[in-house]
């Protein structure tokens, strides 16, 4: 459902487009929506979601001349890491309880790792 969202708002289509595109049978019954299958509908979903991390950027001089500027992009981790973590797709996926892992259901070797 996210991908269509996704595709359909950018694509400059009217609200009374993406309604028809929405409203035909073949597109009604592939995809599981949660929601009124109409163009406002994704807006709202839209609106809903976290934005999540902004770019920053730099422009970055240099000791030699360049044909354009040099510009550094980056996000903030702390920001990355608190869009995952509010990430609805991810509520349920997380989980942050340690667990001991073993090679064998013996439970003859233990795992370590990060």
């Amino acid at each position: 459902d996210w991908e269509i969202a996704s595709w359909l708002l950018p694509s400059g289509l009217s609200m009374g487009k993406i309604d028809s595109f929405l409203s035909l049978e073949m597109v009604s019954k592939s995809f599981i929506f949660h929601y009124n299958s109409d163009g406002k509908s994704f807006v709202k979903i839209k609106e809903m979601l976290p934005s999540g991390p902004h770019w920053m950027s730099q422009v970055l001089t240099t000791s030699h001349p360049t044909k354009s500027p040099v510009v550094l992009y980056w996000h903030d981790p702390l920001d990355c890491i608190a869009a995952i973590l509010n990430h609805p797709f991810f509520h349920d996926r997380l989980d942050f309880t340690p667990c001991r892992i073993y090679s064998t259901a013996q439970r003859l070797c233990r795992v370590y790792s990060e």
